[in-house]
């Protein structure tokens, strides 16, 4: 459990317990996984290039999702996870080292590849997030998409998240993580499709979300004389979580049927 802080060691052993248990799912889990078609996968390579990645990931290992894992284990609900939009895998890398069933949806054959030669053992599976995910309706507990929604047109995303809202079990969580339309920092060409917090959990809820818990961070200064103001500007964030100054569009979408 080394390197994952979740609360204390009894509850750490409780829910890592929680989320290992479900290894049994994976048989269900692929046989309900579609294979890609030649077609489908011709169109993706021909988007997806490899000089993307490889600037995107040159300093990434599986070390850098500890957090994002933390994250999942302490509020989310125990059981396997889909990462959409995966990339080279490594959040898929770090949950198999610490016994989380998972599996990833990549565009990327490059990403595909380079991410089963590190770790053979991954579950990551070319496909297309404009298409409808390869799963039955309620497979997974969580649905991670890390850095992925505003590099998408804004109708695939948005097909993305219905899909995400599909495969989620009753009481599952959906995780989303992007930058802020805010934030100066997010404005570079890739990014097509940018959210503020407060369009995002819109979004999320009417697409039929009932709980949309933001987890966002505020704009902070970066010159040196200002740099103290950072700890007055986090402290009113928590108080007055304005969109206008928020660096990011993250928060924990909880799908609830009655």
């Amino acid at each position: 459990m080394k390197g994952i802080n979740v609360g204390t060691p009894d509850k750490i052993f409780l829910k890592m317990a929680s989320f290992s248990a479900t290894n049994c799912l994976s048989d269900s889990i692929m046989k309900n996984l579609q294979k890609p078609t030649e077609k489908s996968t011709s169109k993706l390579n021909t988007i997806y290039k490899k000089e993307s990645y490889a600037a995107c990931y040159s300093d990434d290992s599986w070390n850098s999702s500890r957090r994002l894992l933390a994250r999942c284990i302490r509020k989310g609900k125990p059981g396997p996870i889909l990462d959409i939009g995966c990339g080279l895998g490594f959040f898929l890398e770090c949950c198999h080292k610490f016994g989380v069933p998972s599996v990833g949806l990549e565009g990327s054959a490059y990403a595909v590849q380079t991410a089963k030669e590190r770790e053979p053992h991954l579950d990551i599976r070319q496909h297309d997030l404009e298409d409808p995910f390869p799963f039955e309706d309620e497979t997974f507990s969580i649905v991670m998409c890390s850095q992925v929604i505003e590099h998408l047109p804004k109708k695939t995303a948005r097909k993305a998240l219905r899909e995400s809202y599909r495969v989620l079990s009753n009481g599952g969580n959906l995780f989303v993580y992007s930058p802020s339309i805010a934030n100066p920092r997010s404005r570079e060409p890739a990014h097509i499709n940018l959210h503020s917090p407060k369009s995002l959990k819109k979004e999320l809820s009417e697409i039929g979300f009932k709980k949309v818990k933001k987890l966002n961070h505020p704009l902070k200064f970066s010159w040196g004389p200002l740099i103290p103001l950072n700890k007055v500007i986090r402290a009113l964030f928590v108080l007055f979580p304005f969109s206008f100054y928020a660096a990011s569009a993250n928060c924990m979408a909880t799908k609830l049927q009655e």
